[in-house]
């Protein structure tokens, strides 16, 4: 079963209410009742042994034991920027990559982005809700955060000076992502759309201190590069020790 996640504000003592789309599921699609546990996460990396002591219709009382540093965590923070896909693929690469262990996701709107959001703080708010069913799935002991929408220029404002930066360029062909990745606190990686980035968008982002990298002879789709980007960086920092 996965784990779920809750307001730490929320905590009085050692119970803790949850309410709304969390509390219904436990309810009314899984049937859980008083006495039943679960594990329960505070999204800050400490899980819990969660037993429910009181329902209501869209409301349970958890009484929390067994707090235990959650150890599914990578120990570098993978920050995936992403241009905006078409259609729904942005949705897998949340999915996947928050499985995976990225820490944040940055969609952003590039030159080449068919795709234009709307309304970004709507979208922004489905995409988390994404991100969070897929910590909860994979046990993650956070849920990561996926930003609303910004354009290219405040996007690369954002990595300077931040850790190290890898943007994967379907024209570098000498330099790997897998041999580029150095030790660090932050990998920032930024994937292109399906036209891929501009000239200028690659000079902009290497003035910034990025450095352009390749993953692998083959010409992939976006959702599939940033799901193999953080894949690879995942592998070589952590997922296995």
């Amino acid at each position: 079963m996965p784990k779920y996640f809750f307001d730490p504000r929320q905590i009085t003592g050692d119970t803790v209410t949850v309410e709304g789309t969390t509390a219904h599921h436990l309810l009314h699609v899984l049937r859980m009742a008083a006495g039943d546990s679960v594990t329960l996460c505070d999204g800050a990396g400490t899980d819990y042994t969660a037993t429910i002591e009181a329902t209501k219709k869209v409301q349970i009382t958890f009484k929390l034991t067994n707090p235990q540093k959650c150890l599914t965590e990578l120990p570098v923070r993978i920050v995936l920027y992403q241009a905006l896909p078409k259609g729904d693929k942005m949705e897998l690469i949340i999915q996947k990559c928050v499985e995976l262990g990225v820490g944040e996701i940055v969609p952003v709107m590039t030159t080449n982005c068919i795709a234009r959001i709307k309304d970004v703080e709507k979208k922004a708010a489905r995409y988390q809700l994404v991100a969070e069913s897929a910590a909860g799935q994979s046990m993650r002991g956070i849920v990561p955060r996926v930003s609303p929408a910004i354009v290219f220029e405040n996007a690369v404002a954002q990595i300077d000076g931040s850790g190290q930066t890898l943007v994967t360029h379907e024209l570098e062909q000498e330099l790997s992502l897998v041999n580029a990745l150095a030790p660090t606190d932050t990998i920032n990686i930024w994937v292109g759309p399906e036209g891929g980035f501009t000239t200028q968008e690659i000079v902009t982002l290497k003035r910034h201190g990025a450095v352009a990298v390749s993953l692998g002879p083959r010409i992939l789709r976006a959702e599939t590069a940033a799901i193999a980007a953080v894949a690879i960086a995942s592998l070589k920092w952590g997922a296995y020790k």
